[in-house]
């Protein structure tokens, strides 16, 4: 039985095993994670950090899922457009051909029946989907845009999608704006002494007349209230489409001719509307390359702060082995002896 005065050296050897062997298995745990790190108060700067990397690198990982929608969307409705502007070009080129005089009626009747079918592609176009949702309907995502004779069923929403950090891109756009250029004119003429009011003085009954404009299609016009005199109008693509139609059946050159002014302005609103989504998309692609090299920064950032190095740490065990078993071989002397040994 051990002494009572060889107390202290049995707890001091005990002591000194256990903490060797606590430094052992944390190196042994660390050599089977390959963590730095078993828990946060081992470094809490360090984890402190490591934690802010990792909901980055999640926030990341959500906007480049809404940056691959918002591409794949971009482009369906790039290419829409894009077949949208050679339905239009098609169109133009037969007005052009058909509004000299070298065609009969017989001709132009039977290129109406083309410029139908170019119609109906529009519709196609105008009704295209992604998955179920149609692209051109706004915010009415499920309902398609356009009925058959060219009614806008849809909204004027813009759908936007966050692709970064407080970095907000829309995606979509709705049918008026592709389809139909609408553009306020107002009907009321001023009167020509409002810019001399010491002229105008004391004729005040003829300060609010209101002169009402007749329109070849015999527009209606409201003449009182505060947009009194004021008409919309409407280049509608199915409207051009019908009208070429129309007048090549009806055998009309003259209304032909007056059409191609129409068809430049809707080729170049498309052409516009095709350069913003390009833009739009080749923005978002560039932000995706932004988010690719930030993430591989901090994946390279959180492996120096949780990341064990291996050599090191190998290195570490098999000197805290040696260490461990000069313990052992130490106290196996003291914790043996008896009371013999001592009286020798």
């Amino acid at each position: 039985m051990t002494r009572v005065s060889e107390n202290s050296t049995t707890l001091s050897i005990r002591h000194t095993l256990n903490k060797h062997k606590s430094k052992m298995e944390d190196l042994q745990m660390k050599g089977t994670t390959l963590k730095s790190m078993r828990k946060p108060s081992d470094n809490p700067a360090a984890n402190i950090e490591a934690l802010q990397i990792s909901s980055v690198t999640n926030d990341n990982a959500q906007f480049k899922r809404n940056a691959d929608f918002a591409i794949l969307q971009l482009n369906i409705t790039e290419k829409a457009l894009e077949n949208l502007t050679d339905v239009v070009n098609k169109a133009k080129e037969i007005a052009i051909a058909q509004s000299s005089d070298i065609y009969n009626a017989d001709v132009r009747r039977n290129v109406a029946n083309e410029v139908h079918q170019l119609r109906n592609l529009a519709l196609s176009i105008a009704n295209k989907r992604v998955g179920q949702r149609y692209i051109f309907s706004g915010y009415k995502t499920l309902q398609a845009p356009f009925d058959e004779n060219g009614k806008y069923l849809g909204d004027t929403g813009h759908t936007t999608l966050e692709v970064g950090k407080d970095f907000f891109v829309q995606v979509n756009l709705h049918g008026k704006e592709v389809f139909m250029a609408e553009s306020e004119s107002d009907s009321k003429v001023k009167h020509p002494l409002e810019k001399f009011p010491e002229m105008a003085a004391g004729k005040d009954r003829n300060k609010n007349r209101e002169i009402e404009s007749v329109e070849a299609n015999n527009r209606d016009i409201a003449s009182v209230g505060e947009d009194a005199g004021k008409y919309t109008e409407t280049a509608n693509i199915f409207g051009l489409l019908d009208s070429l139609a129309i007048s090549l059946e009806n055998n009309d050159p003259k209304q032909i001719q007056n059409l191609l002014e129409k068809f430049d302005t809707a080729i170049t609103r498309l052409v516009t509307l095709r350069t913003r989504v390009g833009s739009v998309s080749s923005s978002v692609m560039s932000n995706v390359n932004t988010i690719e090299a930030n993430d591989i920064s901090n994946m390279e950032r959180k492996s120096k702060l949780v990341d064990a190095d291996v050599t090191e740490l190998f290195s570490d065990i098999t000197r805290q082995q040696e260490i461990l078993k000069t313990a052992y071989k130490t106290s196996e002397g003291l914790l043996n002896r008896n009371l013999l040994d001592f009286l020798r």
